[in-house]
């Protein structure tokens, strides 16, 4: 979580202002590319919050993503409230059966072990069923407006001169993308569900064998997303350095070509060609904006929504460790860590586009 808010905070000094420039009037109309698709493809939430932005205009990006965050903030006391009541509910669970525990031996001992694990697995499912459908519909809507972005980038960092790396790039994102959506939807949650399952039998047989599987079973959870994103990282960076070169110089070599063959008007035509190009560059960096606020704006709120159940539950954790017993005290760690994993899905598809973007945003002419 503290990668993920040191990556937007460096992004947001990065990019402090885009705007296109007043001598190149270079729209997308003039450079055939369609930037109103981006609009068109966000949910009615992120277009709510961009309601105000155009890709085309000006865009204050630190002032949008201040107004993003407490926009979303504000809309998280619902969240926040539910947590709270959860939180009191398992607390309870915990108290009354360690008190139980504590008045019992032998037999209603382990009883109350099975009977107060299969109740807090009980209270937590409804809340972590509900947090699961939102991550889930949240990687799917920026998989979606990823069909929107994707091919906008490209063509404007093509448009720019960058043919090579813009395709490299564009081919690279909507594979890791797909890839990573389908991990998540088929394979990942699922083993959430399984790892919840399998901490509660944990938890209510006291069986220790188990915590060998439940390990495991969290360890693929993690290293799927990170050596994904790691193996995402590794192409943009080869893909930026190596095509971005090739294109330098191939554009230099058109220009030279354009100016040397065409007769009288070759020289005009190339510096014409070269304030089109930078119009082209300008319009790209407007919409690759757009676009990165476009994905703050479909991840911010359901991020924040995980990321307080997530908080509340290791807080509860923590409480109850003092009080509760040993089994039903790492039950709940291991809840706080199956939403964490949820969080984890959210953030990891939100970089994958951020990232994206930043790379077409650094194709230059």
């Amino acid at each position: 979580m503290r990668r993920i808010l040191l990556f937007l905070i460096l992004l947001a000094l990065l990019t402090a202002r885009v705007s296109a420039a007043d001598d190149l009037s270079v729209d997308a109309e003039g450079l055939g590319v369609d930037t109103e698709v981006l609009e068109e493809g966000l949910s009615d939430e992120a277009a709510e919050a961009l309601a105000d932005i155009s890709p085309d205009g000006d865009i204050d990006f630190w002032g949008t993503v201040k107004d993003l965050f407490f926009s979303a903030l504000s809309k998280v006391d619902g969240s926040f409230h539910d947590g709270l009541k959860l939180c009191a509910i398992l607390i309870a669970i915990v108290t009354l059966c360690a008190v139980v525990q504590m008045l019992g031996t032998g037999k209603l001992q382990t009883a109350v072990l099975a009977v107060g694990a299969l109740g807090i697995a009980a209270a937590v499912l409804g809340t972590f069923s509900s947090m699961l459908r939102l991550a889930e519909s949240t990687v799917q809507e920026l998989t979606d407006y990823c069909g929107f972005l994707l091919p906008v980038l490209a063509s404007t960092a093509a448009l720019s001169g960058s043919m090579t790396a813009s395709t490299a790039l564009y081919a690279g994102t909507v594979f890791f993308s797909q890839l990573l959506m389908r991990l998540i939807c088929k394979v990942l949650l699922p083993c959430v569900y399984f790892y919840l399952a399998v901490a509660t039998a944990e938890a209510a047989l006291s069986e220790s064998a188990l915590t060998e599987l439940r390990e495991l079973i969290g360890w693929l959870i993690s290293k799927s997303l990170r050596i994904l994103l790691f193996v995402f990282l590794a192409y943009m960076t080869a893909t930026g350095v190596i095509s971005g070169s090739a294109d330098a110089s191939a554009l230099k070599a058109t220009k030279a070509a354009v100016s040397g063959m065409v007769p009288v008007v070759g020289g005009i035509l190339s510096d014409a060609s070269e304030t089109i190009l930078a119009g082209a560059a300008i319009l790209k960096n407007s919409v690759g904006v757009f676009g990165m606020l476009a994905v703050l704006a479909t991840c911010l709120l359901p991020f924040l929504k995980v990321g307080v159940h997530y908080l509340l539950l290791k807080l509860t954790a923590a409480v109850c460790g003092s009080v509760g017993c040993k089994e039903h005290t790492g039950l709940l760690k291991n809840c706080s860590t199956a939403m964490g994993y949820l969080l984890a899905m959210c953030g990891t598809c939100s970089l994958l586009l951020l990232i994206s973007g930043v790379c077409f945003l650094k194709v230059a002419v």
